[in-house]
C-alpha cells in the first residue's frame, strides 16, 4: 500500500493552486464505484486506486482525530487538505434520510423562513434569515424530537431513532433554499404599487418558479466541474460541514471540540447584546471622530458605523454581526486581494469625490439615489408618459446624476465582471471542460474525480444531466410564456440573450465562488442587465426590471445551490434527495413569498409607497428596485451613450476584459512566483469601490483577522488551526445570528414595538454610532 502520508503542496499560499495532477477531470467507463466493503483485490484498476487513496485518507483522519499526527500532517496548505483534514470523509451508509421527520422539520422551517423572509423585506430594517440560525434551530428541535417520541414499533416512522446529520443536512438545505425573497418579488411588488399592473396568481408564482428554477438548471450543469473536485472546495461550505460533524459525529457534549462550540456560542451570544444595543460604539471605534465629531470630512474618511456614513479608514469594529466569518475560511489569497481592492477604495473615492469629478461635490458623499444638478432627489416620475420615458418632460426637467461614488462603483463593477470573466478562462480554463462536455448532448464520457468526499458519494446514484435539462427547457418555456401574459413588455429573443448572458456569467462567478471563496454582488449584477436592458427595450422601466430579474437571480441562486450541493456532497446526502429538498424549497419559498407579498401590499399599501414608511412597514426596497428601473430603463441612454456623463460605465466592460492579460502572462514566464499565480485582477476591482455603501468599520478588523487566522495560525499552530478554526468560525455565527434574530423582535421593532436603549455617551442619538458628525438624511 502507497504511504499515508498526504501529499505535500507545492505552494504554501495556494488555497488557489493550479489543479494538481489528482484533481484533473479524465475521461472512464466507469460511472459508479462498487460496494466499497469489495476487497481491493478484486477491483479494477480505478477503483483499487481509489480505494487505496480512501483508506490513506481514513488512516491519516484517524490519526488527527486521536492527536497522534505531527504537525506536518496537521498543516492545511491546500484546498484538498482542507477537504480531508478538517472535514470528514465518514458516511454512515445506513443512516435514514427521506424519513417523516426531515420533511416535516425542513418543510416546517422552509415555510417560515420564506415568511420572516418576505416580511424583512417590506420592513424598516431589512434584514435576511441566516443559515447559521436556521442550522442551529433545526438542531433544537430535531433533538428534541428524538427525545420527546418513542421510536419502537409505528413509532419508527416518526421517530427512526437518534435525529442524525444526514436528515439535518437535508432540512437545512431545503430550509436555507426557501429562506430568501425571491427577486422576481420585487418585479411584481413594484408593478403592483408603481404601475398598476396586479400579476395574475399563476403568472406570479410562474414567474418566481422559473427565475428560480433556471438558476437551479445552471448550477445542475455545473457540478461535475465545481462541486465533484477537491480544488472546487467552496470555503462558504466548510464552517457549517464541520459544525454538521461536530455536532453529530463528535460523541455529544462530551467531546472537547463540541464543548468548544458551545461555550464559544454562548459567549457570543451573550456578548452581542452589548454591541448590538447597548454600547453601539462598539460597532466602530474611531480615535479621530472621538477627537472630532464636526468634521464632515473627518466623517467620510474616517466614519462608517452607520449607513451610507463614510469608509472607515483605520476604524477598528468589535461587533461579531459586522465582521462575520468569512475571515476565518476565505483562502488567504482570496482576502488578500481583497485588501489591495480596499487599499485602492480609500484613494479613487477619495479623488472622485474630492476632485468633483461627475460634480461630485454637488452630492451626498455616499448615497444610491439619483439627483438634478443642484443636488436635489431627481424627479423620476416626471419625466414618463405611460409608465415609459417621454424626451419632452426630459428637456423640461433636465439630466439626471449619481453621487459621485455611487457612479465610480458602477465602473469598477463592471470593470470586474469583464476581468472576472477573462480570468476564470484564463487560469481556470482547464476545470470547464466538464462543463464544456456536459452542454453536448451526444457526450458519452464520464469524468472521474480524485476526490476523497466524492470516491465517497459514488455509492449512490447522481442525478441524471437531462434532469437539469429538462428542468430548464421547462423553466425557460415557463419564463417566456408568463412575460408575454405578465406584460413584462420583455420579448423572446431578449429574454434569451438576457439567459445566455447569464448562464456565462454564472459560470465564471461560480467558479470564483468555489475555488476561491469570492462570490458576486447581486446589486452589482442588477446594474449591468439593467443597462444591457436599457439598450434592449430603451425608455421602459418594466422591461428593465425584468432584465435585472432573469439575469441577476440564476447567478445568485447557482451560487446558492451549488454551495448546497458542495455541503450535500460533504455530510454524504444522497444527490437525488439533495435534488428533492432544493426543489421542494424553491417551490415553497415561490409559494409563500407570493402569499406573503399579497397580503402586505394589500394591507400596508400606503404605508408602502409613502417614502418615509412607518415604524412597521416602509417600502424602501421595492423604492429603490423601481428607482434604478428608472434610472437604467428610462435614462439609461441620456446618462450612459457616448458623450453622456456616465458613458465610461459602459466602456469598463471592455477595459476590464483586457486587465487580467498582463498578470498572466507574467504568470506565464514566472510560474513559481506565488503573487503573479493568486494575483486576481477580477477581486481585486470588485473591491475597488467596495466602501461605497452601507457600514464599512469590519473591514479592518475582519483584514487582521483573516491573515492572523489563514497565515499565523494556520503557519504556526497547525495542530489548533485544523482542529478549531472552522468550528470557532460557526459558533461565532451561529451565537450572534440567534442573538440578533431575538433582538430583532425584542427591541428593533420586527414584531411591532421598538426599543431604544437609553441615550449615553456610548449611544449619542445625535451623532453616528461611531460618534462622527452623522451623514445627511
Amino acid at each position: 500500500m502507497a504511504s499515508t502520508q498526504p501529499v505535500p503542496a507545492r505552494q504554501d499560499s495556494a488555497f488557489i493552486d493550479d489543479i494538481e495532477k489528482k484533481d484533473v477531470d479524465t475521461p472512464s467507463s466507469n460511472e459508479k464505484l462498487g460496494d466499497l466493503d469489495t476487497p481491493v483485490e478484486s477491483m479494477s484498476g480505478d477503483d483499487a486506486s481509489e480505494q487505496i487513496r480512501l483508506k490513506e485518507v481514513e488512516e491519516l483522519e484517524a490519526r488527527l482525530a486521536a492527536g497522534t499526527a505531527d504537525d506536518q500532517e496537521y498543516l492545511v496548505q491546500d484546498a484538498h487538505d482542507i477537504a480531508i483534514k478538517v472535514l470528514s470523509t465518514r458516511d454512515d451508509y445506513e443512516l435514514p434520510v427521506v424519513t417523516f421527520r426531515m420533511l416535516f422539520l425542513g418543510l416546517g422551517f422552509s415555510a417560515f423562513g420564506s415568511v420572516l423572509a418576505q416580511l424583512y423585506y417590506f420592513k424598516p430594517q431589512t434584514l435576511t434569515v441566516s443559515q447559521g440560525f436556521l442550522l442551529i434551530m433545526l438542531y433544537f428541535f430535531g433533538k428534541g424530537w428524538e427525545k420527546a417520541l418513542p421510536s419502537h414499533g409505528l413509532w419508527w416512522y416518526l421517530n427512526p431513532g437518534p435525529f442524525n446529520i444526514k436528515e439535518h443536512g437535508a432540512a437545512l438545505i431545503m430550509a436555507s433554499t426557501a429562506s430568501a425573497s425571491a427577486t422576481a418579488i420585487q418585479v411584481i411588488s413594484v408593478q403592483d404599487l408603481y404601475y398598476d399592473n396586479k400579476l395574475n396568481p399563476g403568472v406570479a408564482i410562474f414567474t418566481l418558479l422559473s427565475s428560480q428554477l433556471i438558476g437551479y438548471a445552471f448550477a445542475g450543469l455545473l457540478v461535475e466541474s465545481l462541486v465533484y473536485p477537491s480544488i472546487c472546495f467552496w470555503p462558504s461550505a466548510i464552517s457549517p460541514a464541520n459544525m454538521f460533524q461536530a455536532l453529530h459525529f463528535d460523541g455529544g457534549l462530551s467531546s472537547k471540540r463540541t464543548k468548544i462550540f458551545w461555550l464559544t456560542f454562548t459567549a457570543i451570544f451573550c456578548y452581542e447584546i452589548i454591541p448590538q444595543w447597548i454600547f453601539p460604539l462598539l460597532t466602530g471605534v474611531s480615535i479621530f471622530c472621538l477627537a472630532d465629531n464636526t468634521s464632515a470630512t473627518m466623517r467620510n474618511v474616517f466614519g462608517g458605523a452607520s449607513n451610507n456614513e463614510g469608509m472607515g479608514l483605520l476604524a477598528v469594529c468589535f461587533d461579531w454581526n459586522l465582521i462575520g466569518s468569512s475571515c476565518l475560511y476565505t483562502p488567504l489569497w482570496t482576502q488578500l486581494n481583497w485588501n489591495i481592492g480596499i487599499g485602492f477604495t480609500y484613494i479613487l473615492m477619495s479623488a472622485v469625490y474630492y476632485g468633483n469629478v461627475w460634480h461630485g461635490l454637488n452630492f451626498p458623499f455616499m448615497s444610491q439615489d439619483i439627483f438634478d444638478i443642484n443636488g436635489n432627489e431627481y424627479n423620476q416620475t416626471a419625466i414618463l408618459t405611460d409608465n415609459k420615458f417621454d424626451q419632452a418632460k426630459y428637456d423640461q426637467v433636465g439630466p439626471a446624476y449619481f453621487s459621485s461614488t455611487n457612479a465610480l462603483y458602477f465602473i469598477t463593477a463592471n470593470l470586474a465582471m469583464s476581468a472576472t470573466l477573462v480570468h476564470v478562462i484564463l487560469f481556470y480554463g482547464e476545470q470547464l471542460k466538464p462543463f464544456i462536455y456536459a452542454m453536448n448532448p451526444w457526450n458519452k464520457n464520464v469524468t472521474v474525480v480524485h476526490d476523497e468526499h466524492y470516491i465517497v458519494m459514488k455509492r449512490y446514484d447522481k442525478v441524471p444531466r437531462y434532469w437539469f435539462l429538462l428542468l430548464l427547457a421547462a423553466a425557460y418555456a415557463i419564463a417566456q410564456a408568463t412575460d408575454y401574459t405578465g406584460h413584462s413588455n420583455f420579448s423572446w429573443w431578449q429574454l434569451t440573450v438576457i439567459l445566455i448572458l447569464s448562464l456565462v456569467f454564472t459560470t465564471a462567478y461560480c467558479t470564483t465562488s468555489a475555488i476561491l471563496g469570492f462570490s458576486e454582488f447581486s446589486t452589482q449584477l442588477d446594474g449591468f442587465y439593467s443597462m444591457i436592458g436599457s439598450y434592449m427595450a430603451p425608455g421602459d422601466p418594466i422591461a428593465n426590471m425584468y432584465a435585472a430579474l432573469y439575469g441577476s437571480q440564476p447567478t445568485v441562486q447557482g451560487i446558492t445551490l451549488l454551495g448546497d450541493l458542495k455541503l450535500g456532497q460533504y455530510l454524504k446526502i444522497p444527490p437525488k434527495v439533495n435534488f428533492l429538498v432544493q426543489v421542494l424549497g424553491c417551490v415553497v419559498g415561490a409559494l409563500l413569498n407570493y402569499v406573503m407579498e399579497l397580503s402586505i401590499v394589500a394591507n400596508q399599501r400606503a404605508a408602502l409607497l409613502s417614502i418615509a414608511g412607518t415604524r412597521l412597514w416602509s417600502g424602501q426596497n421595492a423604492q429603490s428596485f423601481n428607482s434604478n428601473a428608472i434610472a437604467w430603463g428610462a435614462l439609461g441612454r441620456e446618462m450612459f451613450s457616448p458623450g453622456k456623463t456616465y458613458y465610461m460605465v459602459p466602456v469598463a466592460l471592455a477595459i476590464g476584459a483586457v486587465m487580467p492579460i498582463p498578470g498572466y502572462l507574467l504568470h506565464r514566464k514566472f510560474p513559481k512566483n506565488q503573487f503573479f499565480a493568486n494575483f486576481n485582477t477580477g477581486v481585486v476591482l470588485q473591491y475597488s469601490c467596495y466602501l461605497s455603501v452601507g457600514v464599512n468599520t469590519q473591514v479592518n478588523t475582519a483584514s487582521a483577522l483573516g491573515v492572523l487566522s489563514q497565515y499565523w495560525v494556520r503557519r504556526r499552530y497547525p495542530r489548533w488551526f485544523t482542529k478549531y478554526n472552522y468550528i470557532i468560525a460557526g459558533a461565532l455565527d451561529g451565537g450572534t445570528q440567534v442573538i440578533s434574530f431575538i433582538l430583532n423582535f425584542a427591541v428593533f421593532g420586527a414584531a411591532g414595538t421598538e426599543v431604544d436603549f437609553p441615550n449615553w455617551w456610548g449611544n449619542d442619538f445625535n451623532l453616528s454610532a461611531d460618534r462622527c458628525l452623522a451623514p445627511p438624511s
